[in-house]
């Protein structure tokens, strides 16, 4: 699918989930809206406000994901732009209401924009994790995609020369002496694939060759292994005893 198709597919998806929102809201009537007027109303009136907030809140999102502003600017500067654009959102919802609801009385402009922002700000928060699982899954399927033909089978490399396999997603990443290469499979397939090597199992998604240890650290309360190529590995609590059992770590 082109990049267009992508972003028209994600933005029907958004106002599809937007649409569920407001649906669940307008039935439930937050802020004593339920007195305003009967269910359909309200929900009518949450689901155009989700519709224009998402539209509003997503293209923010997208803007700033393709800043790619690192963690400690990306939340404070999304916080601050929530914050600013609930302002006028706020005052156009309350507007939208009026017009709805002529003989309602509503609260006040800063009240009506402290319930906005308390609504939206989760909400945005959910977004962003959402578009960023996105655009992780479309790189490792383009990664996967990319990958040259190989003829050594599911693991694109000799079995004696892979090092550890890492899972991501629906993934496996081959690490070998040769580089990395990403492939569809799950980390049971991989593991089948590598054959007789010797190894373990040290995480759920994580397999180690012995060869590939250097050493055995820890971060924390966290076991991690040191391979060859520069890669840590980290060890379930589970496994700790497998891995001592094998000679790995002392004790």
């Amino acid at each position: 699918m082109s990049r267009s198709g992508e972003a028209i597919r994600d933005w029907a998806s958004d106002l599809a989930i937007g649409t569920a929102m407001g649906a669940f809201l307008g039935v439930i009537g937050p802020f004593g809206s339920y007195l305003n007027g009967p269910a359909w109303q309200r929900v009518g009136f949450q689901v155009v406000n989700f519709w224009v907030g998402i539209l509003i809140f997503g293209t923010m999102i997208r803007v700033l994901r393709r800043l790619r502003l690192a963690p400690r600017l990306f939340w404070p500067v999304l916080a601050v732009g929530v914050a600013v654009a609930d302002a006028p959102f706020s005052a156009v919802v309350r507007r939208f209401a009026g017009l709805l609801w002529p003989r309602v009385r509503f609260p006040g402009p800063l009240e009506w924009y402290a319930q906005a922002l308390i609504t939206s700000t989760p909400v945005v928060v959910a977004f962003v994790f959402l578009i960023r699982h996105r655009e992780h899954t479309r790189a490792l399927a383009r990664e996967a995609g990319e990958a040259p033909p190989s003829r050594e089978g599911l693991l694109g490399a000799p079995p004696s020369q892979v090092l550890c396999l890492q899972m991501e997603d629906h993934y496996v990443r081959v690490h070998s002496a040769a580089g990395s290469r990403l492939v569809l499979a799950t980390l049971s397939q991989a593991m089948a694939a590598v054959g007789g090597v010797e190894g373990l199992q040290v995480h759920r998604s994580w397999w180690v060759a012995r060869k590939a240890v250097v050493r055995a650290h820890r971060e924390g309360r966290q076991l991690r292994l040191e391979l060859v190529n520069g890669v840590d590995a980290p060890v379930a609590r589970s496994a700790v005893a497998s891995v001592r059992e094998a000679g790995w770590i002392g004790e």
